[in-house]
This record gives C-alpha cells, sequence and structure tokens, in this order.
C-alpha cells in the first residue's frame, strides 16, 4: 500500500507539471478576440503617435502589454514592450526607454531566446545613439550582433550593421562610418538585399559629402539614383539623394548640374512625397546656387522659403564635444541603474515563484496523504465487519448449547438463529457489495495512475530524446565555432602584425608630416619676407640717412673743433701774459660759434641715436618673424607681438591706412610661440591692407577675458567677402589675390598656428562693409598642458 501511494506522489507531480505545460500552452496562444484587441489597441497607439498624441499612445500601449502578458502571448508581448520603449524615447525619457529594452533583452537571453533579445539590444543601441552615447551605442550594437549571430540570422546582423553604419557617421566619425558602410554594401549586394544596399549607398553619399570628397561623393550619388530607380526605392530616397549631389556640384562650382539637380528634388518636395525637411534642404541650396550666380532676387525668394520651412521643424539635435563626454556616462549610469532594479525584480519574482512551488507541492503532498487516509480508513472498515461476524458467530454457538439443553428453548433458538442468519446474510452481502464497490474504485484508480506513469514516462523518454538530440547538435556547433574561433584568433594575430606595421608606418608619416610641416611655417615667413623686403628696406634707408648725414656734419663739426684747439695751444706757447691775452681774445672774438658748433653737435648726437635705435628696432622684429620658434612655450606680451608686426609691415599701409589701436588695461602675458603669433598678425594686417582699395583704416582690439583668455580682433574697412569666398578662406592653395601676389597658405598655415596654440579663429564680413577676424588664445597654456599630462 505504502509502495502505491509513494507511487501516486510521484504520478500525480507530473500530472501537475503535464498540467501546467499545457496550460501554459493554451495560454501563449490566447483566445482570437484577445488578439484581436491587442492588435486594435497597438494600431491605435502607433496612430496617436503619428498624431503627436503621445500621452494616449503609451496608455494604449500599455494596455496591449497587460492584455499581452495576462494571456502569456510572448510575441504580442514583445511588440508591445517595443512600442512603449519607443515612446518612452520619443519624450527623451531615457530612463524608462533603457529599462524595458534592457528588461527585454536580458529575460530573454536567460532563457536562451537570441531574437527577442537581440531587437532588445539593437533597440537598446539605438537610444544610446539618440543620446548622443556613440561610444556606448556601439558596444551595444555588438551585443545585438553576438545574439544574432547565435541563431544564424542574417538579416539581423546585417540590420545591426546599418545601424551601427549611421550610429559612426551621426556621431561624425567619417573613416568607420566610411569602412562600415561599405562593408554594409558589399554584405547587402553578396545576397542581393536591395533595401540594405539603399541604406549603404545614402550613408556612403552623406560620408564622401561631410569629408569633401566631391569625386567619389558624385560617382556613388549617380549610382545610388540609379539603383534607387532600378530597385523601387522611396522618392524621398530620390530628393535626398538629388539635394546631396547639387552640395558636391556646388562645392565644385558645377552651378548648371547642381541647379538640374535641384529641380528634380524640388518637383518632388512641392508633390509633397519628400517631407519639410528634405524640401527645406533644397531651397537652402538653391538659395545658394542662385547667390553664386549673382541673382539676388532668386536667392532671396528661395531664402525666405527656407526659412519659413525650417521654422515649422523641430529644432535639430546637435552634439558638442563636452554633451558626448557628459551623454556617455548619463546612459552607463541610467544602464547601471536599471540593471539593478532588474535584477532586483528578477529576484523576487524567482522567489515568489519558488514559494508559490512550494506550496503547490504542499497542496499536493496533503492530497496524497488524503487518499492515503482513505485507504487505511477502507482497511479499518473491513476489520469491523469481520469482527462483527465472529460475535455472531459465538452467539450462534451459545444458542446452540442452549438448544442441546432445553428443547423448549430450542425453538426460540432456532427462531432467533433464522433471524440473526438473515440479519447477518443482509448485512454481509451490504459489506460485500461495499468490498465490491471500494475494489472496482481501486481497480480504477491504479488504472488510473498505471495511464499517468505510463504517460510521464514516455513524456520523460520524449524530452531525453529531444534533449539528447539537442545536445548533439549543440556540441556539433560548438565544434564548429571552436574551430572559426580558432581560425579568426590565427587571422587576428596575422591582422596584428599588420596593424602594427601600418602603426609603425602611420608614426613615421606623421612625424615627416610635423616636419614638412614646420618647414611649410618656415618657408611661408620668408615668402611673406620676400614680399615685404622693399617696404622694410624703406624703412631701414631713413634711419641709416639720419646716421649717415649726422656723421658727415659731426665730422665737419670735429674739424672745426680740432683747428680751434690747434689755435689755442700755439696762443698758449706764447711768453708774454699780454700778448697772450691779446691773441686769445682776437680769437675768440673771431670765433663766436664754439656754443653754436656744442649745440649743433648735441643735436647731431641725437639724430644718430635715433636712427641706430630705429634701425635696432626693425632688425629685433625680423628676427622675431623669421626665427623657428623653440619647443616650448615662453610668456610674451601680445601688444609687443603686434608693434612687431605692424613695423615689418608698414610699408603695405604707410600713408594711405589709419592704425587705430585699442589695448585693454593689464593685459596678461601669454604663453605662446611669437614668431608664429608675429606671422599671423603679419598675415591679417597684410590682407587687411590688401583689402582696402585708396585709403582707409585698420583697428586693432585686445580685450582681457577674466585674465584666462586673451581676444585680438583685426578689423579693416575694406570691401568684405562673399559667403562662398568666406567658406574657403582657410583652405590650403586658396587666393583672391592676382598670381605672383599670393600663395594661398596664409590663413591655412594661421589656421595651424591657432590650434598649436589651441585657441579659436573666426572670421565675420559683409561686402561693402569690412571684414574682422577675430583670434582668442588662453593665457595659462604651460600648467594647462602640465594638468592634461597629469589627467
Amino acid at each position: 500500500m505504502k509502495l502505491l501511494l509513494s507511487k501516486s506522489r510521484y504520478s500525480l507531480l507530473l500530472f501537475l507539471v503535464l498540467l501546467s505545460v499545457g496550460t501554459a500552452s493554451l495560454a501563449q496562444n490566447g483566445s482570437k478576440q484577445d488578439k484581436q484587441r491587442i492588435d486594435n489597441l497597438l494600431s491605435g497607439a502607433k496612430n496617436s503617435i503619428n498624431r503627436y498624441n503621445l500621452s494616449n499612445a503609451l496608455n494604449q500601449a500599455q494596455s496591449a502589454l497587460e492584455l499581452a502578458e495576462s494571456i502569456n502571448n510572448v510575441q504580442k508581448s514583445w511588440e508591445a514592450k517595443n512600442l512603449v520603449g519607443e515612446i518612452y524615447l520619443t519624450q527623451n525619457d531615457f530612463q524608462k526607454a533603457i529599462h524595458i529594452f534592457l528588461e527585454m533583452s536580458m529575460e530573454a537571453e536567460k532563457v536562451n531566446n537570441y531574437s527577442v533579445s537581440a531587437n532588445g539590444y539593437l533597440s537598446l543601441a539605438n537610444i544610446y545613439s539618440h543620446m548622443g552615447a556613440f561610444n556606448k551605442a556601439n558596444e551595444t550594437y555588438e551585443l545585438a550582433y553576438d545574439q544574432f549571430n547565435q541563431i544564424d540570422y542574417e538579416l539581423g546582423m546585417i540590420e545591426v550593421k546599418a545601424a551601427a553604419s549611421l550610429n559612426h557617421l551621426t556621431g561624425n566619425n567619417l573613416d568607420k562610418a566610411l569602412s562600415s558602410y561599405q562593408k554594409l554594401l558589399a554584405l547587402a549586394t553578396e545576397d542581393n538585399l536591395a533595401y540594405f544596399k539603399l541604406i549603404a549607398h545614402d550613408g556612403l553619399l552623406e560620408v564622401y559629402q561631410k569629408s569633401k570628397e566631391t569625386k567619389k561623393g558624385i560617382e556613388i550619388g549617380k549610382s545610388y539614383l540609379s539603383l534607387i530607380e532600378t530597385e523601387g526605392g522611396s522618392e524621398q530616397m530620390a530628393a535626398n539623394a538629388y539635394n546631396r549631389m547639387a552640395a558636391l556640384y556646388l562645392a565644385n562650382s558645377d552651378n548648371p548640374l547642381a541647379q538640374e539637380s535641384l529641380k528634380k528634388a524640388e518637383d518632388i518636395g512641392r508633390r509633397g512625397a519628400a517631407g519639410n525637411k528634405i524640401l527645406s534642404q533644397t531651397y537652402q541650396l538653391l538659395s545658394q546656387a542662385y547667390d553664386a550666380l549673382g541673382n539676388s532676387d532668386q536667392s532671396n525668394q528661395y531664402r525666405n522659403r527656407f526659412e519659413s520651412l525650417k521654422r515649422q521643424l523641430p529644432a535639430e539635435t546637435s552634439y558638442h564635444p563636452d554633451d558626448l563626454e557628459e551623454a556617455e556616462l548619463l546612459a552607463r549610469e541610467l544602464e547601471k541603474t536599471s540593471r539593478a532594479i532588474i535584477t532586483e525584480q528578477q529576484l523576487i519574482k524567482e522567489e515568489a515563484d519558488k514559494n508559490k512551488r512550494k506550496e503547490i507541492l504542499s497542496d499536493e503532498i496533503n492530497r496524497l496523504k488524503l487518499l492515503e487516509h482513505e485507504a487505511l480508513v477502507g482497511d479499518r472498515n473491513l476489520g469491523h465487519t469481520a469482527l462483527e461476524a465472529e460475535y455472531i458467530h459465538q452467539d450462534l454457538m451459545v444458542a446452540q448449547h442452549e438448544f442441546e439443553s432445553t428443547e423448549r428453548q430450542a425453538e426460540i433458538l432456532r427462531y432467533k438463529e433464522s433471524l440473526l442468519r438473515h440479519q447477518l446474510e443482509l448485512k454481509v452481502a451490504e459489506e460485500e457489495k461495499l468490498i465490491l464497490l471500494q475494489q472496482a474504485e481501486i481497480s480504477e484508480k491504479r488504472q488510473q495512475i498505471y495511464i499517468i506513469v505510463g504517460g510521464a514516462f514516455l513524456l520523460i523518454a520524449i524530452i531525453l530524446g529531444v534533449e539528447y538530440v539537442r545536445i548533439r547538435k549543440l556540441n556539433k556547433l560548438l565544434k564548429t565555432q571552436q574551430a572559426t574561433i580558432h581560425q579568426r584568433n590565427v587571422e587576428l594575430e596575422i591582422s596584428n602584425g599588420t596593424i602594427m606595421e601600418k602603426n609603425a608606418k602611420l608614426h613615421k608619416a606623421h612625424n615627416e608630416l610635423k616636419r614638412t610641416q614646420a618647414n611649410l611655417i618656415q618657408a611661408e615667413k620668408m615668402s611673406a619676407l620676400g614680399m615685404l623686403t622693399a617696404g622694410i628696406a624703406h624703412e631701414v634707408n631713413n634711419p641709416i640717412s639720419f646716421v649717415s648725414n649726422g656723421l658727415q656734419i659731426l665730422e665737419e663739426n670735429i674739424s672745426e673743433a680740432f683747428d680751434s684747439l690747434t689755435t689755442f695751444e700755439q696762443i698758449i706757447q706764447l711768453n708774454d701774459i699780454d700778448e697772450i691775452k691779446s691773441n686769445y681774445n682776437i680769437h675768440k672774438a673771431e670765433n663766436q660759434s664754439v656754443s653754436v658748433l656744442k649745440k649743433d653737435t648735441a643735436d647731431l648726437l641725437g639724430d644718430v641715436t635715433f636712427g641706430a635705435t630705429r634701425i635696432t628696432e626693425i632688425v629685433d622684429g625680423l628676427r622675431i618673424f623669421s626665427r623657428k620658434d623653440e619647443k616650448k612655450f615662453k610668456k610674451s606680451q601680445l601688444s609687443e607681438i603686434i608693434e612687431s608686426a605692424l613695423l615689418i609691415s608698414k610699408s603695405k599701409y604707410k600713408g594711405r591706412i589709419q592704425i587705430i589701436k585699442e589695448y585693454g588695461e593689464n593685459m596678461p602675458s601669454i604663453d605662446c610661440f611669437p614668431g608664429q603669433l608675429n606671422q599671423i598678425f603679419i598675415n591679417l594686417i597684410g590682407n587687411a591692407s590688401d583689402a582696402i582699395e585708396g585709403e582707409g583704416w585698420i583697428k586693432i582690439i585686445l580685450q582681457n577675458i577674466d585674465n584666462k583668455y586673451v581676444r585680438a580682433i583685426v578689423q579693416d574697412s575694406g570691401s568684405g567677402m562673399s559667403e562662398d569666398v568666406k567658406k574657403k578662406i582657410f583652405e590650403p592653395l586658396y587666393t583672391t589675390k592676382e598670381s605672383g601676389k599670393g600663395t594661398g597658405l596664409g590663413l591655412s598655415i594661421t589656421t595651424d598656428i591657432v590650434k598649436t596654440h589651441r585657441g579659436h579663429i573666426d572670421v565675420r564680413s559683409k561686402i561693402g562693409v569690412g571684414t574682422a577676424f577675430i583670434l582668442t588664445l588662453q593665457v595659462d597654456l604651460i600648467n594647462g598642458q602640465k594638468k592634461e599630462d597629469a589627467d
């Protein structure tokens, strides 16, 4: 009996397991009515998002999620969670968006549901990219890629590759974006995936546009437009491509082709097929194109259209380097917080499930004990029946003894015996009937137990068979992956060697580039010095004339003085005092100009000294300008550097241009390379002088900004610059001067020098008004450098 009850316990447990599996399966499928309601809620939420009613969209999506979880529909739960996360992201509620996708990924990964976990990580990476945490996004894209790789889902891996490429592009990491989009194009072409080929072309076109590689950009743009036509790309894609092509044509000064592309983009935009953002870009480019042609009316017309559309668009997200660092820290902190909350919730849930399983097990044990008790009660009832039969038998024995004693009592005893037998037969019949019923019930329960046990064994055998097949497949997959990993390790070692070799070459090339740059700066100095030679010679010639003329007159005065001394010596040699006085008075009367001679000599010496000092100043200025700077910064006054530059450049502005100086008080000395800054101001003063036709003025302003920065402004009253010229002036070899009057390197080298000093240069210009160059430099570069090295 105990053995039977023991088997019954395990059979009932297995039965409950089967029952729970069946119930879960039914709940997973759900009723058609519930599924339809979930679909309706999700559809309504999406429509609310399109109408920017995010509050209503969130309520509908959360209702769909609750209903899907109540019927255990995993697919619909995932769709609802994904939509809720997107709404949180649209609201910039990054904490909730990260939490929902991270929870989805962690739960799916825990049960090896790699498809759901991969999509969760992909959405999570998109959130980080939207925040500006581009490095964290790259790490999460790699997680999503690995999850898709676990199930060998190639389309998912390509989708991750496309998203990661866009992340590189948005983060302005053009080299990685170029490499990533090229790999995406190769994969999409190999598998003939039209959509991803279009995405790759669009990304490459934007990369080439941003990196100003016009030739490659135009080639990929033509291929992109052809692909849109053959593969059924959208008109929005085409309009965007035409805009980018037009920008490249304008960069190449190919205005006709630019206008042709922009007209096609405008036609698409006016049909409403491109969206206001792309149409506004079209209007902006058309304004620039007509401005380049000098058609101000058309240019202003399109500029007004652009500004009108731009006001209707939401503000674009821009990323500052400081913001990016803060975004990285924020993203990692939000994920850390969400991961801690999710882990705690999982532990609480696991504890609740554990307690629930304990309750179920306790209930089943109590049921088994009840069955065991009922079986024991049945045995006791049978024992009572047998005991009663024994008592009756004893009564019969007593009756028979009494019958043998007396005849009279015999009849009575026979009657009693007959009555008792009849009662006993009835009772025994009832007991036998009850026993038969109990035996039938026990037999039926035994049969049910046998069926449950047999079914359980069959189920266990099936599960073991399935697991055996799955484990064999996993072992096979593991061997394949191990071989792949080994092969990749070998390839990685080879790649590392190649990378180290390339790094060495790159380091060597970098050093050569630095030497070339230094030589170029020195050569530009000498070139500028050559152009200023005539003016400098004139400046030096004037003080030399002072010195030369003064020395000639001094020579005459000294000769006259020597003659007077000789006469006095002759007078002194006379013996007669009266004769000496007489000759002295005669000589004194004849030479009344001694005092005049002394005054003239003093004036001439002053002129000679002034001329020599002036020559020294010019030579010092040339020495500062022409020398190569040392490797370390040194403290210098910016006003002294500017004065040296004005001295050297004087021939360019002397006599026609007024120099206005507005130097602030208490100007601090700055850490700098004086020769390089001298070259900057010679370039700026020279350009300002060239921009002024006839008479005008150049204003030089020095400002102290909180003793941390010094701002220098070189402003002129020249002709000014157009927007196109202003965009190109810092490019190497670009010049608006006539041949032989400029190298096109002055402002390019100026930009490099400003970067060396970790400063900033900006330009403001308006045609017919003039131009101002604004230079901002740090005061304390040496301590700043030490602080950076310590960090």
